[in-house]
C-alpha cells in the first residue's frame, strides 16, 4: 500500500517537469538570431524552425522543428498573425518632390499590395542627403512623404491608418556627410 503515495508523488513530479516556456524561431533572415537567456546560461536560436525550452530552474533545451511539427504544434497560433510588412522606396532628385519613372512603376506595386490586404497601416517616412541645412532637409524629407502620402490617397488609397513622416538627414541609408547621396534622398513606405 506504500506505492500508492509514490506513484502519486511521481505523476506530480513528472507534471512538473515540462517545459514553462517555448521560444520558436519560426522564420528568420541570414543573420537574424533569438537569444534566450535563463539563469543556467543562453542558448542562441539562428535557424529557422528551431524550439528552446525553458524548464523550471533555468534549464533549457533546443531542438529543430521539421516544417510538419512546426504546422501540427503552432499551427493555429500561426495562421492567426499578421501579415508581414512590407516596405517600398521612392528615390527624388537633389531638392525635389517629383517621382521619376521607376517611382511611378514602385507606386503601381504598391497600391496593388495595399488592395489585396484587409486591414491596412501605411507608415511613410521621408529622407534627405546629408548635405545643407538641417531645418531645410526636415521641411524637405517631410515634403517628400507628404507628396508621396497624396499620390497614394489619388491613386485609390484605402488604409485604415496612414503616418507620415520626415527624418530630414538623420537616418541614411549611406553615411556620406556632406555630398549628394541619391540612396539618401528617399521616401520609404511601410506597409503592414
Amino acid at each position: 500500500m506504500r506505492c500508492a503515495p509514490l506513484l502519486v508523488l511521481c505523476v506530480l513530479l513528472a507534471a512538473c517537469a515540462g517545459p514553462r516556456e517555448r521560444v520558436v524561431l519560426v522564420d528568420a533572415q541570414p543573420g537574424e538570431q533569438v537569444t534566450v537567456t535563463t539563469t543556467r546560461g543562453t542558448q542562441t536560436l539562428s535557424a529557422p524552425g528551431t524550439m528552446a525550452e525553458v524548464f523550471a530552474g533555468g534549464r533549457t533545451t533546443t531542438a529543430p522543428l521539421t516544417p510538419e511539427a512546426l504546422e501540427r504544434r503552432f499551427g493555429a497560433f500561426l495562421a492567426g498573425q499578421p501579415e508581414a510588412g512590407r516596405v517600398f522606396t521612392f528615390y527624388f532628385a537633389t531638392g525635389t518632390t517629383a517621382l521619376d519613372a521607376a517611382g511611378r512603376e514602385t507606386l503601381a506595386q504598391l497600391l496593388t499590395e495595399v488592395g489585396r490586404r484587409v486591414v491596412v497601416e501605411v507608415e511613410v517616412t521621408g529622407h534627405t542627403d546629408q548635405t545643407g541645412d538641417a531645418a531645410r532637409n526636415d521641411r524637405l524629407s517631410l515634403a517628400r512623404a507628404e507628396a508621396l502620402r497624396l499620390l497614394l490617397w489619388q491613386g485609390g488609397l484605402t488604409a485604415t491608418f496612414v503616418r507620415v513622416v520626415g527624418m530630414g538627414s538623420r537616418a541614411p541609408l549611406v553615411n556620406a556627410p556632406g555630398q549628394a547621396e541619391a540612396r539618401n534622398r528617399r521616401v520609404e513606405v511601410l506597409v503592414r
